[in-house]
């Protein structure tokens, strides 16, 4: 009496595999596609080359999918073999595509990007891209913050702030970014609070104090032992560091973080003007 709806089951199951065989199977760009890049911009060809290909790759979750072989990529995107070779170095070093001598180039990540133009929070910026959040809570309560933290936030010698440390990523990179927040106690927001959200929803909607402004410095730097240790990469290598200060109304510091990114996996972007 059983057998049909498992029969059912297995097709329904098979047809789904088959879906995703398919999504796999197609490459990222078809061989007649055609791109032509603005060659009197300023911007490099090989920039805009890869944007298109990181903004494909986003657009479309193409994790598992192929890039073309190089000559054709010289063809879609109208550039020399040299142009590609630079580009897909680029997307190889940044852990987004690996090469297989006999099987070709498969896309491994996804390539994210921070618009600096906007003061956004880290699961603000992966949800505008379709991007899962993963969150792992390293540690949560109060203690006397630092000098340098202190005087950010301009605070007393005998302040205390709440910290919140965190490792995040996404469904393809974990982890992505070693997150250390610092934030007056005299906001009144309860240690006991689920972190493993988004921290600027939690003080925003729940505790009602709007984010109004933020400044942020951005600096290359070698990795501690702790945050190697967390990031599992070794002391010493290169990181990406964001510092951010940002403030509630009357120009009051509301929040201290670092962050601390692997640089392969994460790019800043600003829109200038004149």
């Amino acid at each position: 009496m059983h057998a049909e709806p498992k029969c059912q089951s297995n097709q329904t199951l098979s047809k789904a595999v088959t879906t995703e065989q398919l999504r796999v199977s197609q490459p990222l760009f078809l061989p007649s596609e055609r791109f032509h890049l603005d060659r009197e911009s300023p911007v490099p060809l090989y920039h805009q080359m890869e944007t298109a290909i990181l903004e494909r790759i986003n657009a479309e979750m193409a994790v598992g999918r192929m890039l073309p072989r190089e000559v054709d990529l010289a063809k879609i995107f109208g550039v020399s073999r040299i142009t590609v070779k630079k580009v897909t170095d680029s997307l190889a070093a940044k852990g987004v595509i690996k090469r297989q001598r006999a099987v070709g180039t498969h896309i491994i990540g996804l390539g994210v990007k921070e618009d600096l133009g906007r003061l956004t929070g880290y699961t603000e910026q992966m949800a505008a891209r379709g991007l899962r959040v993963s969150t792992e809570v390293l540690g949560v309560g109060t203690h006397r913050p630092a000098i340098k933290v202190r005087e950010k936030l301009k605070l007393k010698p005998t302040d205390v702030t709440l910290f919140v440390r965190r490792l995040r990523g996404t469904s393809q990179v974990f982890p992505l970014v070693f997150l250390q927040s610092e934030i007056p106690v005299h906001y009144g927001i309860d240690p006991k609070e689920d972190f493993s959200g988004s921290l600027y929803a939690l003080i925003e909607d729940k505790y009602r104090i709007p984010i109004v402004w933020g400044e942020e410095e951005i600096s290359a730097a070698r990795a501690s032992a702790e945050e190697a240790r967390q990031l599992r990469i070794r002391p010493g290598d290169v990181v990406l560091v964001m510092e951010r200060l940002t403030y509630t109304h009357g120009d009051r510091p509301l929040e201290f973080v670092r962050a601390v990114y692997l640089p392969e996996h994460y790019t800043f972007t600003i829109r200038l003007r004149r």
